[in-house]
C-alpha cells in the first residue's frame, strides 16, 4: 500500500473506530484525506488508487449520505479531467470548494438556529451534534437565559460530550439517562427539543441515533416541537429512487462486554425520525418543513444534486 493510500486508510479506520464521530466531523475528515490523497499520490498512484481511496472512505461507515455526496462529487471530477496532472488539481480544487460550501452551510445554520431558542426556555436534546452545540452556544452568548436537558445516549455516552461543551460554555445543564426522557419532560416542561442529523431521506425523514424517535415521541406527547439542526448536504439522494438508508448495527460489546452464554445483544446505531414528529429543519435555507427537503437542495446544490443522481 502506498503511503498516501494509506492516509486514506488511517482515516477510515478511524471513522470505523469512532475516534472521528459525527456526520460533519466524518465529512470533513473524509474530503480532507481526499485532498492529501491527491497532493501526495504520484501520477500512477492517482490512477491506480482513486477509486480504492473513495471505496475506503464510503465504507467506512453506512449512514453517512453526506461523505457519500461528496466522495461522488470528486469522483465526477477525477473522470472529467483530461488528464492526471488536472485530475490532481481539480480533486483538490473541488475538495476545498466542498469544504467551503460546508462552512458556509454550517454558519447559516447556527445563524437561523439560535434565533429559535426561546429566551428563559428549557430546550431537550439527544447525543451529540456539533451544530446544535453550536446553536445553543451562540444563543447562550447573544444574551439569552436557557436551560438544556440532556440524555446520556447509551452505549457510548456522546451526550457527555455535549453536557461538557455546554456547561463550559456556560450553559445550565441538566443531564438524565435515556430512559427519563419522558419524566424530564413531565417536570420540566420543555420550550422544545433540538437534535441534529446523520441522513436525510428525500421524503424528510431523518436518520439520526437511536434514542431520537423517543425524544420525539415524549415531544409529542407533552405537546412540544421538535426541529432538527442540519445542513442538506446529509440528503441522501439514493432515496428518490426507492433505496433505504441502512442503519448501522454496531458491535454487540459495546453494550455489554462480557455478555452471558445463550444473551444475543443487539447494539442498532441510528433510527428514523418521521416527518410527522419534526416541526421544521433548521438548515442553510432557513427553517422549513420536513418535506421541502429535495426543493430546497435541488435549489440550493444543482451540480451537486446532477452529479449524487447520475454517478455511482
Amino acid at each position: 500500500m502506498t503511503d498516501a493510500l494509506r492516509l486514506v486508510e488511517e482515516v477510515a479506520w478511524k471513522i470505523k473506530r469512532m475516534e472521528i464521530r459525527g456526520a460533519t466531523a466524518i465529512l470533513r475528515a473524509s474530503l480532507e484525506a481526499m485532498r492529501e490523497f491527491a497532493l501526495r499520490a504520484d501520477d500512477r498512484e492517482l490512477g491506480e488508487h482513486f477509486r480504492r481511496a473513495v471505496d475506503l472512505l464510503l465504507n467506512a461507515r453506512p449512514t453517512e449520505p453526506a461523505v457519500r455526496n461528496a466522495l461522488l462529487y470528486l469522483t465526477y471530477v477525477f473522470r472529467e479531467s483530461g488528464d492526471l496532472r488536472e485530475a490532481r488539481r481539480r480533486v483538490v480544487d473541488a475538495s476545498q470548494r466542498f469544504l467551503a460550501i460546508l462552512d458556509e452551510a454550517l454558519k447559516r445554520v447556527v445563524e437561523y438556529g439560535w434565533r429559535r431558542i426561546p429566551d428563559g426556555g428549557v430546550i431537550m436534546t439527544h447525543c451529540h451534534s456539533k451544530t446544535v452545540v453550536n446553536i445553543l452556544v451562540r444563543a447562550h452568548r447573544e444574551g439569552k437565559k436557557f436551560i438544556v436537558i440532556t440524555s446520556e445516549t447509551r452505549p457510548l455516552y456522546q451526550g457527555r460530550r455535549t453536557a461538557r461543551e455546554l456547561a463550559g460554555s456556560g450553559v445550565k445543564v441538566y443531564h438524565i439517562v435515556d430512559a427519563a426522557m419522558r419524566w424530564a419532560a413531565r417536570r420540566f416542561k420543555p420550550d422544545l427539543a433540538l437534535i441534529g442529523a446523520d441522513a436525510i431521506t428525500s421524503t424528510g425523514v431523518v436518520i439520526n441515533k437511536i434514542g431520537s424517535k423517543l425524544l420525539a415521541l415524549v415531544a409529542r406527547e407533552f405537546d412540544f416541537p421538535l426541529y432538527v439542526a442540519t445542513t442538506l448536504l446529509k440528503l441522501d439522494v439514493r432515496t428518490l429512487a426507492g433505496e433505504y438508508v441502512p442503519i448501522e448495527m454496531r458491535d454487540p460489546s459495546e453494550v455489554w462486554p462480557d455478555a452471558p452464554s445463550g444473551v444475543e445483544v443487539l447494539n442498532p446505531a441510528f433510527e428514523t425520525v418521521s416527518p410527522e414528529c419534526i416541526d421544521g429543519i433548521i438548515c442553510e435555507a432557513g427553517v422549513i418543513p420536513p418535506h421541502d427537503v429535495l426543493r430546497v437542495f435541488k435549489e440550493l446544490y444543482p451540480e451537486i444534486w446532477k452529479v449524487a443522481t447520475q454517478q455511482e
